[in-house]
């Protein structure tokens, strides 16, 4: 037909005439509301802007330029929460309020679990982390999880549950894990563990266990190079200190990393930093038997020349306010630390963010963090939160 009947050609994709990796490097350039924009062209759009290598690839340019997350309520019940994405906070400033895509009222405001590859997960349950979502807010996609398997008794009521979110790249899968820890007669809890699989779609208990950390505070799993990790108390072999318990997220299997002893005296974050298992301590509001620490550490678990890897003490920082709260890491390079602030004397609760190399400071634009606790990074990204479906 020729050009005079008035229709335009179709242009498929497959007619295009560069080759595929072209077309790819070109589209992971564009931002994700513009990918998702194309996926309503036609059937072949949508296919180009869905391809796993396509989605791997935007991650990878992604992930050199992340916002920060930062879940932030102004009272102690929770209300007048919201989860704000924080873009350029060190140049050209933008915080955005996210809306979760809930139509049902919560008894209490979403607790995040984790930001991975640009997915959310969050806790919506009132208790004993039960119900979780996954959120994708830049292609808006929003996906329900089945129920745990381990539930709570009169048998076996569950006291504490601890939990995290990572990615497993050997299976190109992530994974929700929730450590169930359950009231017993003796001395010590015992525990159950199970692992959401995204690939799968399912939830499966598995036998792994720790019998040498207690789990303690309220930080959930964070995630370093392949690995969930959490804070705990040691037992038997590590009495009287603190370890962490680290799950190695491809092989589903747990083991124990000594702390540096003065982890024994202060609060202890764990955080990710350039790839490393790393630790913050700073000083406990309320120091029990006499032992005050007033000083703030960072410490970073370093390969050395003995093939083994050893704790590196990279900053020491005395008469450290027991205002200043670490909170996580931002780019897995810099601190994002909260100053909780005293209202009456004018010092308002703020974020800034700390450089462990220069321990050079930038204070961060944001208003009212009063009871924030969590800091993440996050980048936008076209991975769905239904798996290989």
């Amino acid at each position: 037909m020729n050009s005079s009947s008035g229709r335009k050609p179709r242009i498929m994709a497959s007619s295009l005439s560069l080759p595929e990796n072209t077309i790819t490097d070109i589209l992971s350039r564009l931002t994700v509301k513009s990918l998702t924009r194309f996926k309503s062209v036609s059937k072949n759009w949508a296919h180009l802007t869905s391809t796993p290598d396509l989605v791997a690839a935007h991650i990878r340019r992604s992930s050199h330029d992340p916002s920060l997350l930062i879940r932030r309520y102004n009272t102690q019940s929770g209300w007048e929460s919201g989860i704000w994405l924080i873009t350029n906070p060190t140049r050209n400033y933008r915080c955005q309020l996210l809306k979760i895509p809930l139509e049902e009222p919560l008894p209490r405001f979403p607790k995040i679990v984790g930001s991975v590859d640009g997915l959310i997960c969050l806790d919506i349950s009132p208790c004993y982390g039960s119900e979780f979502v996954l959120w994708n807010p830049g292609t808006k996609q929003f996906k329900r999880l089945p129920f745990p398997l381990i539930a709570s008794s009169k048998i076996h009521p569950i006291w504490l549950v601890f939990l995290g979110f990572g990615f497993d790249s050997f299976n190109n899968d992530y994974k929700v894990v929730r450590i169930v820890s359950f009231r017993r007669n003796d001395v010590f809890p015992f525990v159950r563990i199970e692992v959401y699989s995204w690939r799968d779609g399912v939830w499966k208990e598995i036998e792994e266990s720790f019998d040498l950390g207690l789990l303690c505070g309220a930080q959930d799993g964070v995630v370093v190079n392949g690995s969930l990790n959490w804070v705990a108390i040691g037992l038997p072999r590590f009495a009287d200190r603190k370890v962490v318990i680290s799950f190695d997220m491809r092989r589903e299997v747990f083991k124990t990393i000594a702390l540096p002893s003065v982890t024994r005296f202060g609060n202890v974050k764990v955080m990710s930093y350039k790839g490393s298992l790393a630790i913050a301590v700073y000083p406990l509001v309320f120091a029990a038997n006499g032992n005050h620490m007033n000083r703030f550490e960072f410490w970073v678990l370093s390969d050395c020349e003995d093939g083994l890897k050893h704790w590196s003490n990279m900053v020491v920082i005395e008469n450290f306010s027991k205002s200043l709260v670490p909170m996580g890491t931002w780019r897995d390079r810099q601190l994002v630390i909260k100053n909780m602030g005293v209202r009456e004397r004018g010092n308002y609760p703020s974020l800034f963010l700390f450089d462990p190399v220069d321990e050079g400071t930038k204070r961060l634009p944001v208003d009212c963090v009063d009871f924030c606790i969590e800091g993440y990074s996050y980048v936008q990204s076209l991975v769905s939160v239904n798996g290989r479906s």
